[in-house]
């Protein structure tokens, strides 16, 4: 087992850590940001005049993304369906209204550049990753499952980890049914987890977490986090 420190806070038997992909791992503000914009279009193709409720929907606030908003913490699931909920109130019927987001995604999908080589890890993720391979390491995203695994193998991190779990039909953070699915995955129990993310969604998955601010968040978004890193220098590892 092992204690984590963070700016003067102190985890104690710790066996396994889970991260977080987008704002966390992997710096997603500009894609994510494209990634809006185009959906935004493909669906006012169809449906004209709603882009700027869409993209209020997305959480952009005057040209910028919320890092808590929607498109950055939900899945895709639930980000289809905020948006049909948004053309259904335009006068379409609920089926079709799913319908026009659903393949709107997907043409905003094919016209996307692939997510992994826009999506650096940020500065010190290595680094971090590589001072705690003594323990069970994971990664616990909203974010598709194939996306994570071409993060990871794009950048040659698959090494560190020995769980991915990407978006669960049905649930979302911070369902602590994602966590124990992590858990069962890794062998550990959560009790022995700590959780590190950059949204309220990721801390309030567990009492065990750490919230960073260096994908954007600010401190107050985390307040429920166990413990706040603005860089990840400042998450250190010691055993006990």
């Amino acid at each position: 087992m092992a204690t984590i420190f963070c700016n003067g806070v102190q985890f104690d038997g710790i066996n396994a850590i889970l991260f977080d992909k987008d704002g966390t791992l992997s710096n997603s503000y500009q894609f994510l940001q494209y990634l809006g914009e185009k959906r935004a279009d493909c669906i006012t193709a169809i449906v004209p005049n709603l882009k700027p409720s869409i993209l209020t929907t997305f959480g952009f606030e005057q040209h910028n993304l919320n890092p808590s908003g929607l498109l950055a913490v939900g899945t895709r699931e639930e980000n289809e369906i905020g948006i049909a909920a948004l053309i259904a109130q335009t006068g379409y019927d609920w089926i079709a209204a799913k319908a026009i987001a659903q393949s709107s995604f997907q043409l905003a999908d094919q016209q996307l550049p692939r997510k992994a080589p826009l999506t650096p890890p940020f500065e010190g993720i290595v680094e971090l990753l590589e001072s705690l391979t003594s323990l069970k390491l994971g990664v616990l995203s909203s974010d598709s499952t194939d996306n994570i695994q071409e993060f990871v193998d794009h950048y040659k991190l698959s090494n560190y980890f020995q769980t991915i779990i990407g978006a669960q039909v049905g649930i979302s953070k911070p369902n602590p049914a994602l966590l124990t699915l992590a858990c069962r995955s890794l062998k550990v129990e959560p009790h022995r987890t700590l959780m590190i993310g950059d949204t309220l969604a990721d801390v309030r998955l567990t009492r065990l977490s750490i919230g960073v601010t260096w994908g954007g968040s600010a401190v107050a978004q985390l307040a429920e986090a166990g413990a706040i890193a603005h860089q990840p220098a400042e998450i250190r590892l010691t055993h006990t």
